[in-house]
């Protein structure tokens, strides 16, 4: 399966956040406030020109965490049809590269409680508490030192 990687408008990750992650919303609002925030980047996968992954990478501290640079992985999804296919790895290798040229320490992200392996295979470490995120479920702060990991 060829998939390339390529930074996207915000607007081409909506029909994949309605479908994966906010199905339950009604106004058909994908947007987050940080979409177009300067510091926000969108990366999508195409397989066959079709986008089938996205992620959103937004710069943000956690202050759970002591490093000076970080950025926050948000709405991160695969199409259905082409989950459990190492498609979102993809989109997260990509987000790395850009985030390691930028000098970021630090991704952070709140898992879904079923995403947590996809992120440990990734190399991510969780911390220890489950929360819940109305309307969505059960997750964990997941979080990944970037110069350290990448090569």
């Amino acid at each position: 399966m060829k998939i390339d990687t390529l930074l996207i408008q915000s607007e081409l990750t909506h029909k994949i956040r309605k479908q994966v992650l906010w199905p339950h919303i009604s106004n058909n609002d994908y947007t987050l406030a940080i979409d177009k925030d300067q510091n926000t980047f969108h990366v999508g996968a195409y397989y066959n020109k079709e986008l089938v992954s996205i992620g959103t990478f937004t710069k943000q501290n956690n202050k759970l965490f002591k490093h000076k640079i970080q950025y926050r992985l948000r709405a991160m999804a695969t199409a259905l049809n082409y989950q459990k296919k190492g498609v979102g790895k993809y989109v997260f290798l990509k987000g790395l590269e850009i985030l390691k040229e930028k000098g970021v320490e630090l991704l952070w992200c709140d898992a879904r409680i079923n995403a947590v392996p996809f992120y440990e295979s990734l190399k991510m470490n969780s911390l220890d508490k489950v929360y819940n995120i109305i309307n969505i479920g059960p997750h964990k702060t997941m979080y990944l030192g970037i110069l350290e990991n990448i090569k």
